[in-house]
């Protein structure tokens, strides 16, 4: 009986340390499309506002629900932009046959 009750504690002790893993912005856990509009009804700004997606992560048949805010969502593709630019010089040097060794 104990090493049941051990057992079980190290399992609850184990899954509280893997919920702390996730990032924590100051949003709450987001779960449903319920929760994102509870969320945006107490956001004035609308760059704080979130924008949900359910998305099929590799290795898995269960979609997970990945929210962003605005913000987030704009600035991760000014990024990608930067890089796709970055990319595109870099390979352009590379074809005028004066690619740096």
């Amino acid at each position: 009986m104990v090493i049941k009750f051990f057992i079980l504690l190290v399992l609850v002790a184990a899954l509280t340390a893997c919920e702390g893993l996730y990032e924590d912005d100051g949003i709450p856990r987001i779960r449903t499309q319920a929760d994102v509009v509870a969320y945006n009804a107490t956001v004035v700004a609308d760059n704080d506002k979130l924008v949900c997606s359910r998305e099929r992560v590799i290795g898995t048949n269960i979609p997970q629900f990945n929210c962003m805010t605005v913000r987030q969502r704009v600035r991760m593709q000014e990024e990608a932009q930067q890089d796709a630019g970055f990319l595109s010089r870099t390979l352009n040097v590379g074809t005028g046959g004066n690619a740096p060794q």
